[in-house]
């Protein structure tokens, strides 16, 4: 049984995941980091402007990570969400029930098959990966699946490591599975080049997806898959540029509107919100109306977070957006409430009529 609760004294300190970026930041942090090494360590040892890029099916759920800090006892490990430690504690806001369910998993023999049979070694081992199912999200095929937790990526000692050799990171008799055992996607690109072609490819793969769910098919489900997560098959400063497409439907729209206007239909869509209604229940800020600006507050940082090199290319004005944006996640937020409370009307009619 793993130990997930510390001692108050040894509270371990909260490693966050690092981000997924949009294509347009990938292609401009690769160029710069390419441009640096070619000064300072000359063509052969320069990071490469033609590379192979992996793509994985974008599962939808909740993003926990696995952190391992003593590779001689590899049943202590701490569960993290994306933006806070978790233990087991009744109402500590557990991740539709993540906690629980991976309280009985041996995570010794997780951590162990990432060495194979060789003797654990490392300072900090994390295994990254997503919490999917039936009640964990809405939308999409894997929300009928049973539970399960999906491992995508894996870190040693601040190295994220190549996962196409770490397939055998699962344990499918407690419905941990691996994502690179599931239909995997490939395209090169030529960080110099024209990418459109690529893109056009990129998009028609998401699409596929977007239509069927390979790895929902694969599980015996069938539904709309997320999206596809790309990850660049040549380290950058031991974190492998990760590029997310999701559904077809995010494109950049063509409208008669202003710069903000359109930046803000492009970069603030459905599951970015939700994602903000996510966080708000994860870290305990009630779904009220008075707590609008915690909301749009998180809407407003992860876009510009996500979105700084496409609001660049599109030069927005970086205060107009966040005013655009505040007011367009202010304005969801209430409709979601209002959504929200009819729905819990609704609700105890029918429980009313049903013991009259």
């Amino acid at each position: 049984m793993a130990n997930h609760n510390q001692p108050a004294s040894k509270t371990p300190a909260f490693i966050k995941y690092p981000n997924t970026w949009q294509f347009p930041a990938v292609k401009m942090e690769a160029l710069k980091i390419r441009s640096g090494e070619l000064r300072v360590q000359g063509p052969k040892l320069a990071l490469p402007a033609k590379a192979d890029f992996r793509g994985t099916v974008k599962i939808h759920g909740a993003n926990i990570s696995l952190v391992f800090r003593d590779c001689d006892n590899l049943s202590d490990v701490t569960l993290q969400s994306r933006n806070k430690i978790m233990t087991l504690d009744p109402g500590n806001n557990d991740n539709n029930g993540a906690a629980e369910f991976l309280a009985g998993i041996p995570f010794d023999r997780l951590a162990q098959s990432v060495f194979g049979t060789a003797k654990a070694k490392f300072k900090t081992l994390i295994i990254a990966g997503e919490f999917a199912g039936k009640d964990v999200h809405k939308g999409v095929g894997i929300a009928m699946l049973e539970r399960f937790f999906m491992v995508f990526n894996i870190c040693i000692d601040d190295l994220w490591r190549d996962m196409g050799r770490l397939s055998s990171v699962a344990l499918p008799e407690y419905r941990v599975f691996n994502i690179m055992n599931y239909k995997t996607f490939k395209v090169t690109i030529n960080l110099n080049a024209d990418t459109s072609a690529v893109e056009r490819q990129i998009m028609e793969y998401t699409q596929e997806v977007a239509n069927a769910c390979p790895v929902v098919k694969a599980l015996g489900g069938s539904g709309p898959g997320e999206g596809i997560v790309w990850t660049m098959l040549v380290p950058i400063r031991h974190h492998p540029p990760r590029a997310r497409q999701t559904t077809a439907s995010t494109s950049m729209t063509q409208q008669t509107k202003g710069v903000a206007d359109e930046f803000v239909n492009y970069a603030v869509g459905q599951r970015r919100l939700e994602q903000g209604i996510e966080y708000m229940v994860e870290m305990g800020i009630p779904l009220k109306a008075e707590n609008v600006r915690s909301f749009t507050r998180w809407v407003t940082n992860d876009t510009l977070k996500e979105e700084a090199e496409q609001m660049k290319a599109v030069k927005a004005h970086p205060t107009l957006i966040c005013v655009k944006i505040g007011n367009f996640a202010g304005d969801w937020f209430s409709k979601y409430l209002q959504q929200v409370n009819a729905e819990g009307k609704h609700n105890q009619k029918q429980s009313r009529r049903a013991v009259d």
